[in-house]
């Protein structure tokens, strides 16, 4: 085998993958002092399985990861691979190579591998056991290793020689022989201490086993007609069950044909409730639409009374238009004719002027031609102007005649547009406090409202809750009185069982049941104490039996009861006469010495309470018996007291006082006669408890059932008043929306009076504005009018006295020019009027035109509004069909409502009835099933007796039934009674106790033989395993003497050397001690040599161990550092002889040693804290010497 391959990464100082191959021969690794060589060793045993952080120069294991540089972050694994050429199977693998992995985490995780599959340290340690491999064999060798040859003591040295002879396996089969040889020996002392103990206990064992057989015997007989007596008792019983099972299933069926009926009722009623919830949202949903409809009737109303209103208006208006667009017709017509005649008589009167021109011009011109000329000129320019003012007179006499005409006309529209605007404004204020008031009310009603639905819905969350509440209580009410019965059923068993003294032997009951005849019967020691719960059970085991004991005042009661029983053949009995029993106490002394021990109860005597007058029956019972709290108190206590008195645990396993422990439980455990009474006293507690809370619950439950009522009707009051109040919000909102149309309405029309009124004021202010203009203007024209006059006639007289000469011309000619004058004025006056009258036939047309088209827009208006009319009409009569016809609706849900809710009092009564009778049944029920209890109980006795007392079934005991009568199996079960009584008290846990200890006894000394071979097989074992070791040992020591004591003749070119050793009489344990002598010196210890000489010789011993166990490979780390330069050279030397059969991996700094390598490889830290391996050559080889 051969070492092939190293590969190292995130290990200690190797922070990068790293992988060094190795050659045959020898392989040297070199570089400077902490550039990391021994890492490399290191890693090899770590890999290997080395478990010392502190072998590994560090503190925890962790501390092998690379812990980081200073350009290098710290690493999280280490990871080392070593790889072997197995192809001789040196190790015992059958692959022909081996890989073993070992990873470490930062966290602590680690894991092993060979060839890649995960296994555990220990399969790493046991491939290299006994191959002269692994962590601490000589395969690997430091300078420490060396030193530690010639420093150890001789006795440590022999690990050397045992590491050779390979007898690590056979000490560790002796260490294991040895724990099992000391395990055996434990064991064996135990079973004689047993054997002893049972030796003891078999001859008593065996005469108390003798007597319980004999009384076996007649409990045979016993049992096998109680066993008739309890078959006979069940069939009775099972019979009188079966008739109350046929009563109690006819119930139970009436029960659940009740049960159906209340579901059906329940069902019914619930449907009707929700068809009652249908039927009022139908109402509310009608009542919605009722007012829908309503308001809308009352809406189209007004929409028609409105329209109504404007129609009439538009009407006024129409025939306004009308009779102003005839007049201005008429007007026209006038104007026209006027014109036309204007027209004429301005032809007619040009014709006359242009005549009486001519005149004129004829008289002209007999007269003063320059002067008559200029005054003539002068006259007609003076002429001129006065007819231009006269026209302008004339024009301005026409404006103003029409300007007053038009605005007394204005005023007239104006009056009526205010009257028109304070009917307006007046209705307007009417409806906008009608709409404040109703907005008002409507604000209380909606405030009425949302109360009243809070209150409804606060109501409809009460009555859930109560209804949940009374359900709840309901039901937990009939699950208590289920409960209740089931423990009255069970307590009248119980007391059906006390009255017939179930559990007591026959003539105790017997006695009992004429206790009537014995004025001095106290009564059964079982009826005369009270024992807390908790201690039941380990009373009634201290007592057994006795609890049947009955207590009597005095011997003559006891004599009396038992004169009777023999008169009878009632049975037999234990009395206990206050006069003559005397009880007995353990010591103070002997309580306080157990007392504080854990686990202590007490004294039974003093747990239990009892009439004071009993107190020496008590002591004499339980004046002597301990409570303890379980089996390991009581054998502690028992230890301490010596094994003096009795000892019962709470569960009733007991310490007897010879020693001896009593336990154990059945699987079915019948009731004791405490048990019983506990249980009778508990339920009777219980079941008083329980009717006072059942009290309490049907009070409950009737309380709520009222406030279920009370609420349901509180509820549909504020349904009602929600409805109502619903209704008045829609009916309200209804109105206070149709005033709000006729608000818009009254303003549209007043604002529309309004502005046709600013308008007529505008125009009359226009009017006025003019008129005054007017008549300045006509004050101003007849001023000059009058001036021209002036300057006319003086021009006028001028020209007269120009012409005095010819007066008669002169007075013609001024006629005529007073007639020229006067006529071209009434033809200008007459052209004006003509003017204006075409202007005024002008504004006429127009007005005509305004007025056509305004009668135009009043006829569509009116004929839309007579449309809209018709519509509204439609409308309004389609609603008030509709409003019919959901109020006759309304009055059938109201009357379906009325019936549905006589159905639901008819339903609800129905229900309350069939509950009663449920109930009835119930209770019935209840009777019947404390009756089906009683019998259970009396049948579950029986077979419980057969079952745990003759462990049979009924029908396995039934087989077995006896032939005779009942009353003479009742006559012979007494007989054999009275002779079990006289037998008394029996051990009968003597037959299988003996049978126990004797086997076990057996057993026991079977294991003894068995211990006593392997005892000696054991030794025999180790007696083996030391003579291997030591003849592996001696052959070994040998060996290696023989090997060094020539190999050091060889390093040391001379001289001898010797292994002696320290106690040849002892191999086991003798030590190790060598002799040598260097050429020139004398034969002395190891110890005694220099420094170099004692390196030299541990050397030279590792080389004669390799010579006798060579291995495949060796690590040698430094191991001649301590060595001169002659010495290093025969190293170096022997090392090359070697490396023929053995690989050796060489950490070195010495150049002897180096220039011998076959392969050398450099270690440097190129990066600080970071190794590298690099190739090394001979100058380098040179450097580093």
């Amino acid at each position: 085998m051969k070492l092939k391959a190293l590969e190292i990464s995130g290990f200690k100082s190797f922070a990068d993958k790293t992988k060094i191959e190795f050659m045959p021969g020898m392989t040297g690794i070199v570089g400077p002092n902490g550039s990391g060589k021994s890492n490399i060793i290191e890693a090899i045993r770590w890999v290997l399985g080395e478990q010392s952080a502190r072998d590994l120069r560090g503190t925890k294991m962790t501390d092998v990861i690379f812990a980081g540089a200073a350009n290098r972050k710290p690493l999280n694994r280490a990871e080392v691979s070593i790889t072997f050429d197995n192809s001789d199977h040196y190790l015992k693998s059958d692959y022909a190579e081996v890989r073993v992995t070992r990873r470490l985490f930062r966290n602590g995780e680690s894991e092993y591998r060979i060839n890649g599959n995960q296994c555990r340290l220990r399969d790493v340690v046991s491939l290299f056991m006994d191959t002269g491999l692994g962590r601490e064999s000589f395969s690997i060798i430091s300078q420490g290793r060396v030193e530690a040859v010639f420093n150890s003591k001789p006795e440590d040295r022999r690990t050397i020689i045992e590491e050779v002879a390979g007898v690590y396996k056979y000490k560790q089969n002796k260490d294991k022989a040895e724990k099992e040889l000391g395990t055996t020996r434990e064991y064996l002392n135990r079973v004689n201490d047993i054997i002893a103990e049972l030796e003891s206990q078999m001859e008593p064992l065996a005469e108390q086993s003798a007597m319980a057989k004999d009384y076996l015997d007649q409990k045979h007989r016993f049992d096998d007609l109680d066993k008739s007596r309890l078959v006979i008792e069940i069939q009775d019983n099972r019979r009188a069950k079966h008739e109350v099972d046929q009563k109690m299933t006819q119930a139970k069926m009436l029960v659940s044909d009740y049960e159906q009926q209340v579901k059906d009722q329940t069902q019914a009623v619930a449907k009707m409730k929700q068809h009652q919830t249908e039927l009022l949202n139908k109402k509310d949903t009608l009542q919605n639409k009722q007012l829908t409809l309503t308001q809308q009737v009352e809406r189209l109303t007004g929409q028609r009374t409105n329209a109504s209103t404007k129609t009439a208006f538009q009407q006024q208006q129409l025939e306004e238009v009308n009779h102003a667009l005839s007049e201005a017709k008429t007007n026209a017509q006038k104007v026209i004719a006027d014109n036309d005649t204007l027209k004429a008589a301005i032809a007619t009167q040009q014709q006359a002027i242009d005549e009486a021109s001519s005149v004129v011009a004829g008289l002209k011109d007999g007269q003063n031609k320059q002067q008559q000329a200029t005054l003539e000129s002068k006259i007609s320019q003076l002429q001129d102007s006065y007819i231009e003012q006269m026209q302008s007179l004339t024009t301005l006499h026409n404006e103003l005649h029409y300007l007053e005409r038009e605005h007394e006309q204005g005023g007239q529209a104006r009056a009526h547009l205010s009257d028109e605007a304070g009917k307006a404004r007046a209705e307007l204020d009417q409806l906008t406090a009608q709409r404040d008031q109703l907005a008002a009310q409507l604000s209380i009603s909606k405030s009425n409202q949302d109360k009243v639905r809070a209150s409804f819905k606060d109501a409809g969350d009460k009555y859930q809750e109560l209804t949940q509440a009374f359900e709840k209580a309901q039901k937990n009410w009939y699950n208590a009185l289920g409960v209740q019965q089931r423990a009255k059923a069970r307590a009248d068993s119980l007391a059906a069982l006390n009255e017939e003294h179930a559990g007591f032997y026959q003539g105790v009951k017997a006695i009992l049941k004429q206790r009537n005849k014995f004025s001095g019967l106290v009564g059964s020691v079982a009826d005369l104490i009270t024992v807390p719960k908790d201690l039941v059970k380990a009373i009634e085991t201290a007592l057994g039996a006795q609890l049947q004991q009955l207590v009597v005042r005095d011997e003559q009661t006891a004599r009396d009861a038992v004169h009777y029983l023999t008169q009878q053949r009632a049975g037999r009995a234990t009395f206990l006469p206050l006069t003559t029993i005397h009880g007995r106490r353990l010591s103070s002394a002997q309580l306080s010495a157990v007392s504080s021990t854990n686990g202590y109860v007490g004294l039974a005597a003093e747990l239990v309470t009892f009439d004071q007058s009993l107190e020496p029956v008590i002591d004499h019972l339980l004046g002597t018996t301990v409570v303890a709290t379980d089996l390991d108190a009581a054998i502690a206590i028992a230890n301490i007291a010596g094994h003096r008195f009795r000892i019962v645990t709470q569960d009733g396993q007991v310490m007897n006082a010879s020693g001896s422990i009593t336990g154990g439980a059945n699987r079915n455990a019948q009731a004791g006669l405490l048990s019983q009474r506990a249980e009778r006293d508990e339920l009777t507690a219980a079941i008083a408890e329980m009717q006072a809370k059942l009290d309490q619950q049907e009070q409950h439950v009737a309380d709520l059932q009222s406030q279920v009522d009370a609420m349901a009707s509180t509820g549909t009051d504020l349904r009602n008043q929600m409805n109502d109040a619903d209704t008045q919000v829609q009916q309200q909102s209804g109105q206070l929306e149709l005033l709000g149309d006729k608000i818009k309405e009254a303003k549209r029309k007043l604002s529309a009076s309004q502005f046709e009124r600013d308008q007529q004021v505008q125009d009359a202010a226009d009017y006025e504005s003019q008129l005054a203009k007017n008549k300045s203007n006509t004050a101003a024209t007849e001023q000059q009018l009058a001036t021209i006059k002036a300057q006319r006639e003086q021009a006028q007289r001028d020209l007269t006295s120009l012409t005095a000469d010819d007066e008669t011309k002169a007075t013609q000619l001024q006629e005529k020019m007073t007639w020229l004058a006067a006529a071209k004025a009434q033809l200008a006056a007459k052209e004006a009027d003509y003017r204006r009258g075409v202007q005024s036939l002008k504004d006429l047309t127009d007005r005509q035109q305004s007025l056509s088209d305004r009668l135009k827009s009043l006829q569509t208006s009116q004929s839309v509004s007579g449309m809209s009319m018709s519509e509204v009409a439609a409308q309004l009569t389609k609603s008030q069909a509709e409003v019919k016809q959901v109020v006759k609706q309304l009055e059938q849900t109201n009357a379906d409502l009325t019936e549905l809710s006589d159905q639901l009092t008819t339903g609800d009564a129905e229900l309350t009835r069939i509950q009663g009778l449920q109930r009835a049944s119930l209770s019935e029920m209840n009777d019947l099933s404390a009756r089906q209890s009683r019998l259970a109980t009396l049948l579950d006795n029986d077979l419980n007796t057969l079952s745990e007392t003759y462990q049979l079934s009924f029908e396995d005991a039934q087989a077995g039934l006896n032939d005779l009568d009942p009353n003479e199996i009742r006559k012979q079960l007494k007989l054999l009674k009275r002779g079990l009584d006289e037998i008394g008290d029996v051990n009968i846990g003597a037959i299988d106790e003996y049978q126990r200890v004797s086997e076990r006894y057996d057993f026991l000394a079977r294991q003894q033989s068995d211990l006593l071979t392997s005892q000696q097989q054991l030794q025999e074992t180790m007696t083996e395993m030391d003579g291997e070791v030591q003849t592996r040992f001696k052959q070994a020591f040998d060996d290696v003497a023989k090997a060094f004591s020539k190999i050091f003749v060889q390093m040391f070119g001379g001289g001898k050397a010797q292994l002696v050793l320290t106690d040849p009489e002892h191999l086991l344990t003798t030590g190790i001690d060598i002799m040598a002598q260097p050429p020139g010196k004398k034969f002395q210890r190891m110890s005694l040599l220099s420094g170099g000489e004692r390196a030299l010789t541990a050397i030279t011993l590792l080389f004669a161990i390799l010579d006798v166990r060579p291995v495949p490979f060796a690590i040698l780390d430094e191991t001649e550092a301590a060595l001169d330069e002659a010495n290093v050279t025969r190293f170096a030397r022997y090392l090359r002889e070697f490396a023929g059969d053995t690989q050796f991996i060489v950490i070195t700094h010495r150049k002897g040693t180096m220039v011998n390598a076959n392969v050398l490889y450099g270690v440097t830290m190129q990066e600080s804290g970071v190794s590298k391996m690099v190739s090394v050559s001979l100058d380098d080889v040179e450097a580093v010497s």
